[in-house]
């Protein structure tokens, strides 16, 4: 494998994440802003932000090369290979699995616990939630945030155990098409 395909590999999984955490963290979590206040900045807002995220996937996928080239990142090294062995497009489909399904548990365990810690404060204490610990909720829990990170903890997990699976389905069906 040539360094430029190994940056070719690390942008277009960069672009890929961006796409997931758009679709799976960013609309839905912003969806509720638009149903609680419907004002048009607040539409423009959401919708803009997705497009700009979906346009820096299209950019990350589709230009990958011309963005290789303009950022001149694979010079400077003293050869142009790398040894990874027995690599092949099975080795790298499983690595990007296993990498996205770590994100996800990443990005949203911390996340899952601190609204698990607010539902069960809100429950036990007699007082419920302050104003600084629910952010912007004025000290209500926000269900469908908590709701999401737990969807979103799930589905890291089940792509970290079911890479190999996954992956196999996937290349499969690359192959078919």
């Amino acid at each position: 494998m040539s360094k430029k395909d190994f940056f070719r590999i690390i942008f277009k999984l960069f672009g890929l994440y961006s796409v997931i955490i758009t679709v799976l963290n960013y609309i839905p979590a912003n969806i509720s802003y638009v149903f609680y206040k419907f004002e048009p900045l607040i539409i423009l807002w959401v919708l803009g932000a997705t497009i700009l995220a979906i346009g820096l996937y299209i950019l990350l996928i589709r230009k990958t090369d011309k963005i290789l080239s303009w950022l001149k990142i694979e010079e400077g090294f003293d050869d142009d290979r790398i040894e990874i062995g027995n690599f092949n497009g099975l080795g790298v489909l499983k690595l990007d699995l296993i990498l996205i399904g770590g994100f996800l548990v990443v990005d949203h365990l911390p996340k899952l616990l601190h609204y698990t810690y607010l539902a069960f404060k809100k429950e036990v204490s007699p007082n419920g939630l302050n104003l600084l610990e629910s952010y912007d909720n004025f000290g209500q829990m926000d269900y469908a945030q908590w709701a999401i990170s737990g969807i979103n903890v799930v589905m890291g997990y089940l792509l970290l155990m079911n890479y190999k699976r996954m992956a196999s389905w996937l290349n499969k069906k690359n192959n078919v098409g």
